[in-house]
């Protein structure tokens, strides 16, 4: 890369994406907030504090260590142009960093380059683009679809959430089989404890509290079981 060609990166393309990516990040906060409100404005629907206790607590035990991992292990392959699409359109690991690794590997330009970062831009576009044309017509032709497929092969779909809760449950086990030993009893027990009413007494109906005691209890078990790899 020539010096004209740097001064335009740095000058003129690399500010650009920064105004507009703050821009278009600051805007999709609002936008995610949309199919709550419109449950709320069309159908009525509330959550009870329960409800939304429970999915917090699920959703920050879950990506609340990827907040820092992500930015850290991602960036000197999606860069700057990169972060900020995919951090609007997710898939960050699934889909987004593989398109750009290939990318890079298929044009050989190294990561994290000038070059690098406008071939990862470019190869992070084109899949949040397909992304977006295979989702839209899956989302409209989604009943046709439905419709045309045998009945044993709808039925069958009802165990697609069980399996894939299933599969993510075992990847996290062979991650750390030592831990698992420990937390996999301790879910189950509170899960019977909860299923009982035991915890109906504690504040809001105690439906997050299974949930809450699972997170605290496989902290304290990855803790004691990984302890020596601290020192």
């Amino acid at each position: 890369m020539n010096q004209e060609q740097k001064n335009v990166y740095y000058k003129e393309y690399l500010p650009y994406i920064i105004k507009w990516g703050k821009i278009t990040c600051w805007l999709s906060i609002p936008l995610i907030f949309i199919p709550s409100v419109a449950l709320f404005l069309i159908y009525g629907y509330i959550p009870s504090l329960d409800g939304f206790i429970t999915g917090f607590i699920s959703l920050a035990s879950a990506m609340f260590a990827w907040y820092v991992v992500d930015p850290v292990t991602l960036y000197p392959i999606l860069h700057i142009p990169g972060m900020y699409m995919t951090y609007i359109a997710g898939n960050s690991k699934e889909i987004r960093a593989p398109a750009a690794t290939s990318a890079l590997s298929a044009t050989d330009v190294q990561a994290g380059t000038e070059h690098g970062t406008v071939i990862s831009c470019i190869a992070i576009a084109t899949s949040i683009f397909i992304s977006l044309a295979v989702m839209t017509i899956v989302a409209v032709a989604g009943n046709f679809i439905l419709s045309i497929l045998p009945a044993a092969v709808v039925h069958a779909l009802n165990y697609l959430l069980p399996a894939l809760f299933g599969a993510m449950c075992v990847q996290r086990v062979m991650l750390d089989f030592k831990t698992s030993i420990i937390v996999l009893p301790c879910a189950v027990i509170l899960r019977l404890l909860a299923m009982n009413g035991v915890f109906a007494v504690l504040p809001f109906g105690g439906g997050y509290a299974s949930l809450l005691f699972c997170v605290i209890i496989g902290v304290f078990a990855a803790r004691m079981m990984n302890l020596h790899k601290l020192k």
